[in-house]
């Protein structure tokens, strides 16, 4: 089924499975972030996003991926309730069935898809490559290998918090993103239901020009840096798919990433599916969140106070008169007495 909504509420997100990308991910992640994400509680039960022992019996695995699939239903269900148009049935497997919110959307997956996506993996692995060959020493492509992970989690916080609450469909340039990311908070559970390669192709297909600019502009181990903090936004939405679908359907090879805290946790997402989706950004291991959402940092609200200082435009998250109020309260601004569109700062 297809739900019509509003231009600025419009989307589906796009998310890659591959080896190479999790090797990717997983080594320079493992040095660069050290701060897991914390314990989160749905109703009685606690789940622990930290990682876990590794001798659990079965019955524990049992109940604790049966808490988490809950969870996720009960997110999905309390999403349904932003938008009461629509109705989706469950499948055979239990999930909802998919909504497609964006036009010209679809589930197929496309050779092309599959080209473009398989490029940006071995162009990134060649500039990686390129920088250690060049380089008289290992340190610097390591070094800028590690800076490059570090970044990623940082722009897919900083993209994710600038689509959902700026843009529409019809913004130039990033319009189609920008529906996407926002229409993802009325159908989340459509995202599980895409192939890696559906997921990711547009993503891909961005990070081929941004690879070449980089090679072009930047010494190898910059270029490196560059190509690592663009591909793995690959990375960071198939990690992203992965924490909407049920754990239960999920290998275990992806859980104990996902419990490691190398992949996204299912927790730390659920929390960001709150309205009015003010926080938890970053969705590559969501390790950078608790210091990006929390005092003295509170990034996305400063922000906002900025955007708003230049143009007066409000993010969707100040839907909220608490979060506009913290926004405002870190940088305050006001219009002039003419309200010809100006700022300048409150008294």
């Amino acid at each position: 089924p297809r739900l019509p909504t509003p231009a600025h509420r419009r989307g589906q997100h796009t998310g890659i499975e591959s080896p190479t990308a999790m090797f990717c991910a997983a080594l320079p992640l493992a040095a660069a972030i050290v701060r897991g994400p914390p314990i989160l509680r749905y109703g009685s039960a606690a789940i622990d996003t930290r990682g876990a022992p590794s001798l659990i019996a079965p019955s524990s695995v049992a109940s604790a991926l049966e808490g988490t699939d809950s969870a996720l239903d009960s997110m999905d269900l309390a999403a349904l309730a932003l938008d009461g148009s629509f109705r989706p049935t469950r499948g055979p497997d239990g999930r909802l069935e998919p909504v497609l919110t964006l036009p010209g959307d679809s589930l197929e997956t496309t050779p092309p898809m599959g080209a473009v996506t398989v490029s940006s993996t071995a162009a990134t692995l060649g500039v990686v490559a390129l920088a250690f060959v060049r380089s008289g020493s290992p340190l610097p492509p390591l070094l800028g290998v590690a800076a490059g992970a570090l970044l990623g989690e940082l722009f897919s916080g900083a993209f994710h918090w600038a689509t959902d609450n700026y843009g529409r469909l019809e913004t130039p340039v990033v319009g189609f993103a920008c529906a996407a990311f926002q229409g993802h908070h009325l159908a989340p559970w459509t995202i599980s239901h895409r192939s890696v390669f559906n997921n990711v192709y547009k993503i891909a297909g961005a990070t081929l020009p941004l690879l070449g600019l980089g090679l072009a502009l930047l010494p190898p181990s910059g270029a490196a840096c560059v190509a690592v903090m663009f591909y793995l936004q690959l990375v960071a939405q198939e990690f992203h798919r992965w924490s909407h679908t049920p754990p239960s359907k999920l290998p275990e090879w992806k859980r104990r990433l996902q419990r490691a805290g190398v992949a996204l946790p299912v927790p730390e997402h659920i929390a960001h599916h709150k309205p009015p989706f003010d926080k938890h950004y970053c969705i590559l291991t969501g390790r950078l969140n608790r210091v990006l959402d929390s005092e003295p940092v509170l990034l996305w609200r400063r922000l906002e106070a900025l955007v708003y200082r230049v143009n007066g435009q409000e993010p969707l998250s100040w839907k909220s008169d608490k979060v506009r109020a913290l926004a405002l309260s870190l940088w305050p601004a006001r219009r002039d007495a003419a309200g010809q569109g100006k700022f300048r700062d409150s008294e």
